[in-house]
């Protein structure tokens, strides 16, 4: 008989998890820490997960998975590049007031030299970046001399950046509500075209 799975206890595990590597670090935050902030055994752990790196990992992996799918959902919807550039920088301040977590970890493994997101992820983000600046260039946008790479940095990677910033509160800031978004969109928007 197949043993059953209890979903809040992998939500615990993934919240712990996220914790612990925002709050030590991946080489510091420890298997058996994890699981006892998550008030389970790491036997149960160990049953999904065959080591940190892939508990790590598949997080990860789930994170970027929402943040290119929202921004395929945003190409399919027609929405215009500039659109898409403010759409997905509210949806990250979003995040990052309602799971400030998320943010920072995604911040903390964006900068950790262990890891790389997968080679088919790379792929995607690299064809969607690709069609929002073509899609800018078309309708006038975005300039011609921008890139694929320079796409990803202004739109997800700076705006994090940004947030982590006002997270740690780094110039004595800590607000990341509207004016914020909107500040960060401007830059955005002002560093796409000439």
């Amino acid at each position: 008989m197949a043993r059953s799975i209890d979903e809040t206890k992998i939500e615990r595990i993934k919240e712990a998890t996220m914790q612990m590597v925002v709050s030590k670090g991946f080489g510091n935050a420890s298997i058996s820490e994890i699981a006892k902030k998550a008030g389970i055994s790491e036997g149960y752990l160990y049953r999904f997960y065959k080591s940190k790196t892939e508990l790590v990992e598949s997080l990860l992996h789930f994170h970027i998975s929402q943040l290119t799918d929202k921004l395929e959902a945003l190409l399919q919807e027609q929405h215009s590049a500039i659109d898409i550039f403010h759409q997905i920088i509210k949806d990250l301040f979003t995040m990052a007031k309602e799971q400030p977590e998320k943010i920072k970890f995604l911040y903390v493994l964006m900068n950790d030299y262990n890891f790389n997101i997968q080679h088919s992820q790379r792929e995607r983000i690299f064809q969607l970046c690709k069609q929002v600046k073509e899609k800018g260039i078309q309708s006038g946008e975005i300039r011609t001399d921008i890139d694929e790479e320079e796409i990803y940095l202004i739109g997800v990677t700076y705006p994090i950046q940004f947030i982590n910033l006002r997270l740690k509160n780094f110039f004595n800031y800590s607000e990341i509500g509207p004016t914020e978004i909107e500040k960060v969109f401007r830059i955005c928007k002002n560093s796409l075209k000439s």
